[in-house]
């Protein structure tokens, strides 16, 4: 069931050669606990992890050694999480 949410956390790049990675590769990581956005692998440091007692919230601040820091709160039937960092990030 669809509900809104609150995460927030650090995400942490990962160097791994990602050119030729197929979707099942993605789906591996994520499966172990990383996250995909935009083609690049992170860790993902938790400070706040599917909190339900909030407003919309979409915080992302890129920082100089190429970590994120992120501030979500949304409604999970129309986006995950990192889609809302992922259009941020695109859109600066």
């Amino acid at each position: 069931m669809s509900e809104y949410e609150r995460n927030k956390g650090k995400l942490i790049p990962v160097d791994v050669d990602t050119e030729h990675f197929t979707e099942d590769d993605y789906e591996t990581y994520q499966e172990n606990g990383f996250e995909v956005i935009d083609g690049q692998v992170y860790e993902v440091e938790w400070e706040i992890q599917r909190d339900t007692n909030c407003g919309d919230i979409c915080e992302v601040v890129e920082n100089d050694d190429g970590t994120i820091n992120f501030h979500t709160y949304h409604y999970n039937g129309g986006a995950h999480w990192t889609e809302l960092i992922e259009d941020v990030l695109k859109n600066k």
